[in-house]
């Protein structure tokens, strides 16, 4: 049987057209709606690490900060240690105005010093030997132990930098030798000795000489052979400047 369709043929063909033209619209619609769902997803998640980053770098910074100031804090702790170590060495062994009295009263005629610095240094010396128990006779020592050297330790000894100016060298030397008949110093050595110009016609030598305070140095301040032979400081000022005895 045959079926006769009433519609016309456009209109058949318009419909399918309009059909397809819908179906690619909700498609595009719904690509975009996912697309646009996915840029705000990442958007977030973009300011999220952002957040992130910026506390982790405001972290690091206080971290940074507080490594800065703790720095800060143990230099002026090494310091502060420091002075106090030079501070209780000076007070409780020897007086200031004493050795300050001993280094400016050795200086030869025409003989000055410019400047005095202490400071702490470590030197090494012998270990000091055990003490053998009262009542038993010390031991010989082995051959093996007597082979080897004594051990040595680091002990902090208070030193002087003394740098002033001379007429020749021979006042340099004469002043070396003076020092070396003080008992409160030890290790006396001359840096350098060169020609400095102090005026326009007059030549000097400028020197620097490093030495160490005797650990004994309160000992024998105390005995009255070592206090007689204390040279008392001068009174004038400027006798002290020119360095004239």
């Amino acid at each position: 049987m045959r079926v006769i369709n009433f519609l016309p043929e456009d209109y058949q063909r318009r419909r399918s057209v309009r059909r397809a033209n819908l179906f690619c619209a909700a498609v595009g619609v719904g690509g975009l709606l996912v697309l646009g769902g996915l840029t705000t997803l990442v958007a977030f998640r973009a300011a999220d690490v952002n957040r992130v980053r910026l506390a982790v770098d405001r972290d690091y910074a206080d971290a940074a900060k507080q490594i800065t100031q703790m720095k800060e804090l143990e230099d002026r702790k090494a310091g502060l240690l420091h002075k106090v170590e030079v501070s209780s060495s000076l007070l409780e062994r020897v007086p200031r105005s004493t050795l300050l009295a001993h280094l400016t009263n050795h200086l030869p005629p025409h003989t000055s010093l410019s400047s005095l610095t202490m400071r702490t240094t470590e030197v090494e010396e012998p270990a000091p030997a055990p003490e053998a128990v009262k009542g038993t006779p010390p031991a010989s020592p082995a051959p093996e132990a007597a082979k080897k050297p004594p051990a040595k330790i680091k002990v902090r000894r208070l030193g002087f930098v003394l740098v002033g100016l001379a007429q020749t060298d021979v006042d340099v030397a004469a002043y070396i030798g003076h020092l070396c008949g003080d008992p409160l110093f030890q290790e006396i050595e001359l840096k350098f000795s060169e020609e400095f110009p102090y005026k326009e016609t007059v030549r000097m030598r400028r020197f620097e000489i490093a030495l160490l305070l005797n650990p004994k140095a309160g000992e024998l301040l105390e005995r009255p052979a070592a206090a007689k032979a204390v040279v008392a400081a001068p009174a004038d000022k400027g006798q002290l400047a020119r360095g004239e005895p």
